[in-house]
């Protein structure tokens, strides 16, 4: 069965509900367990849904709401310090061991297992025989507790005809004005209390922010309920899914993902939900994605064994979700749902006994509704492989749900999108996004103007430019920006920089001598702009259109006049006198203030002396360009800025010697390129990058050269390394 789509119904009559799963509260039915209610919430609301249901069952004097207790347990390295350091074992000894575990999951069998190995560790054992046996008492005992972060509980109004409380079903405590259990989530399920989990998620509350932003200023008249019951095909949405256009996408953003999505050519929701199934460790090297990504490409037949077409036909055969387990058991296997839930618990868990017990039953009930014995063995071998790395199919549901609202926002109001993502992006996404902005949409960010731009981005939606935010401008904080912007509120647009520097400064600069009111305490206040945001706003090109600046390079002008009136110094080391008619030398100060900037690489490439020297052994391309597959083995010609150096060493394998190679890391504006420089290659042109001084030298400074385009296994993508005759020119 599939769902096409959903209406909702409106009643004028109350409608009654339950507050549990059972009316009792307590486990009833052969299912023997109740599933967890996991809710996501947007995260700047989520408070507001826990007043929400304190307030709807905490009535009459009733307290039946709470929240689930947790409890921090034992583990080996705490324990054994903690019973080391009373028999009196030296501190020095006990730190030495527990330094060589690998980590803090270790059971009483692995300590073990690791002094078969190790020594140091079997010495131990034998020499403090009375420690490792205290031990063994003591791991996983409870620590400490506190209060779960999300799981809510509402306790049933009755029972057996007795008004009821929370009181009535567990311990609490009272914990900061909160009703908290003395018991934790996976004991108070065994009390059959439905333990729901109100999460507060902030993809949804972005989400909100740019459905709110496209009706605002494109009267759409959207909300996320409309945008996922529009049967969820949108054509344009899987198209820009299948060109790997996912950054900030929920779920789908990392680069492991995207490369999925692209492979599998998504073009239905079905297929979003397997990705979210599919794209885990354990999924990926059992081999499923890969069957799943030929089937659905038609490059495999998929295959089902007896009784697990119903199940998997949605899937291609390939097993999936932890449902598509528990339906085969009942279709197969003559379970109950309940039973196969049960069966999918245990599987996870790995117990054993409990799973050997359930084969049996499985393989009864499959040979009593006719399943041939080596197919049944087949799919309980299936069950047992994937059974403990299988997804949950609802959750998965969820997370495809919400990708594809972001998608859908993404492809049709980009602009709007894009301007909450870098609004919330932290500042390492911000070039990804960037660069991905320049190839699928028309919105394009622009550098900061002192009269236009935000503490956040702002976007002027009739020109789609999305000015850069003052406050990822280097050094300027919140106070500094809230202060600019609240001067351009009260008194309107600042006309040049003398105007801003007299706005802005005048009764509060402590270099100036005059006060017109002393004794107004708002203008005796401290003024958090300094002489060194002024700098970096200029260096940002914040000033360029209020002084007129035809050029980056006249930013110098600009420059000058803000130090004369702040009395701070230009000094040779900050602005090189040689370098202040440079155009690249101005956006390299620019992006290194504020993270936006556009260099002109090809021009710097043309105009240089090594260009003469490459030209006919290699020819120009961009760092873009380089992660094409088709580039791989070619000699390019490259000019970027270096952003990192790094020499490392290594041992030749075959020879055993010592080599050395560097990594650098090299960008054009928003793209960025690894580059590696092995052994014999890095000899010669080592004292091109140092200059006679530290390698560190090199850092911000434009590298031209010719290099070869190679892929690397370790990164998955293509980077660039240098050949024997190639070119190096470091400015």
């Amino acid at each position: 069965m599939k769902v096409i789509s959903i209406q909702h119904k409106t009643s004028s009559k109350a409608v009654p509900t339950i507050d549990c799963f059972v009316d009792s509260g307590y486990l009833q039915g052969p299912g023997g367990s109740l599933p967890d209610v996991d809710t996501d919430f947007q995260s700047d609301r989520r408070q507001e849904v826990k007043e929400y249901i304190e307030q709807r069952y905490n009535h009459d004097g009733k307290q039946r709401v709470f929240s689930a207790g947790t409890f921090t347990t034992l583990k080996l390295k705490a324990v054994l310090k903690d019973v080391a350091r009373v028999h009196r074992v030296p501190v020095n000894i006990v730190n030495y061991i527990t330094a060589i575990f690998e980590d803090d999951k270790m059971t009483w069998t692995d300590l073990f297992l690791l002094a078969a190995t190790n020594k140091k560790v079997h010495s131990f054992i034998m020499e403090y025989p009375k420690v490792i046996e205290d031990i063994r008492t003591l791991m996983g005992q409870p620590r400490s507790s506190s209060i779960h972060a999300s799981a809510l509980l509402v306790t049933p109004d009755t029972k057996d005809g007795k008004d009821m409380e929370c009181f009535d079903f567990t311990p609490i405590k009272k914990v900061d004005g909160m009703l908290v259990s003395e018991l934790d989530g996976y004991s108070l399920d065994e009390q059959g209390l439905l333990k729901n989990d109100c999460l507060g998620i902030k993809e949804l509350s972005k989400l909100q922010a740019v459905i709110n932003i496209c009706n605002d200023k494109y009267q759409a008249g959207l909300t996320f309920q409309n945008i996922v019951q529009s049967n969820l095909a949108g054509p344009k949405v899987y198209s820009l899914l299948q060109k790997g256009y996912t950054q900030n996408v929920f779920q789908f953003s990392s680069k492991g993902m995207t490369k999925f999505l692209v492979s599998m050519k998504p073009d239905k929701i079905e297929d979003l939900i397997a990705a979210n199934a599919l794209f885990r460790p354990a999924t990926l090297d059992s081999g499923s994605s890969d069957r799943y990504v030929d089937c659905k490409l038609g490059d495999a037949d998929p295959v089902y064994l007896w009784g697990t077409y119903n199940a998997m036909k949605n899937t291609y055969g390939v097993l999936c979700y932890q449902e598509q387990l528990a339906q085969i058991a009942r279709e197969v296997g003559g379970f109950s749902l309940g039973e196969g839930v049960k069966l999918v618990k245990l599987i996870s868990k790995k117990k054993v006994d409990k799973i050997l017990a359930l084969r049996d039953k499985f393989m009864a009930g499959a040979n009593q509704n006719g399943c041939p014995k080596e197919d049944a063995e087949a799919i309980w071998h299936m069950f047992e492989v994937a059974g403990g790395y299988l997804f949950n199919k609802s959750h998965a549901t969820a997370y495809a749900v919400t990708a594809y609202a972001g998608a859908y926002l993404k492809a049709n109001y980009p602009t709007a999108f894009y301007t909450i993502a870098l609004q919330w992006a932290d500042d390492d996404e911000i070039p990804t996004l960037m660069s991905e902005m320049e190839l699928c949409s028309n919105a394009k960010i622009v550098p900061p103007d002192i009269n236009v731009s935000d503490n956040t981005f702002y976007t002027d939606y009739q020109t789609n430019e999305i000015f850069w935010s003052l406050s990822r401008i280097k050094m300027l904080g919140v106070k500094a920006t809230e202060w600019i912007v609240n001067e351009r509120q009260a008194r309107g647009h600042f006309t040049s920089i003398e105007n801003f520097i007299d706005r802005v400064f005048r009764y509060k600069l402590k270099k100036y001598q005059y006060w017109d009111d002393p004794d107004d305490m708002d203008e005796i206040k401290r003024c958090p702009v300094n002489a060194r945001h002024v700098r970096n706003l200029i260096l940002a090109g914040c000033f360029d259109k209020i002084e007129n600046a035809q050029s980056v390079v006249e930013r110098y002008a600009i420059l000058e006049k803000a130090a004369n009136l702040l009395g701070f110094e230009i000094t040779e080391k900050d602005i090189p006198s040689d370098l202040r008619d440079k155009h690249y030398f101005w956006s390299q100060q620019q992006i290194a203030v504020s993270g936006i900037g556009a260099i002109d690489y090809k021009r710097i490439y043309d105009n240089s002396e090594a260009k003469t020297k490459i030209k006919g052994k290699a020819a120009w391309a961009l760092l873009k360009n380089i992660l094409d597959p088709d580039y791989d083995g070619k000699r390019v010609a490259i000019c970027a800025s270096i952003v990192d150096i790094e020499e490392k060493k290594f041992k030749d394998k075959k020879t055993g010697e010592n080599r050395i190679f560097c990594k650098i890391l090299l960008q054009q504006n928003n793209d960025l390129t690894e580059m590696i420089i092995w052994n014999d290659e890095w000899a010669t042109a080592r004292a091109e990058f140092t200059k006679g001084g530290n390698l560190s030298q090199a850092k911000n400074k434009m590298l031209i050269c010719s290099a070869q385009v190679k892929y690397s296994d370790f990164t998955g993508n293509n980077n660039l390394q240098l050949y024997k005759s190639s070119i190096v020119s470091v400015l």
